[in-house]
């Protein structure tokens, strides 16, 4: 049985990688918060307290996530 050789990630490319996965999961988090003002500026039918309440729980979590995927890219290895 023949086994390839797996390459191994540069920590320059991992850095890479946490970098942009950092500026996606923000991107998602301003994405959750353009939705929920538009959702209560338009007044759609439905009650606005649970949905404020989720919808801020689920920004600060990618916050907190994005924050601490930056943090790991700009670390030294």
């Amino acid at each position: 049985m023949i086994q390839k050789k797996r390459r191994r990630i540069t920590d320059a490319e991992r850095k890479d990688a946490y970098k942009y996965a950092s500026k996606f999961v923000l991107d998602i988090a301003k994405l959750v918060f353009a939705g929920v003002i538009l959702s209560t500026i338009t007044g759609m039918n439905m009650s606005e307290g649970p949905v404020i309440i989720i919808s801020s729980i689920t920004l600060i979590i990618l916050i907190l996530f994005g924050a601490y995927l930056y943090y790991i890219s700009i670390k030294n290895f």
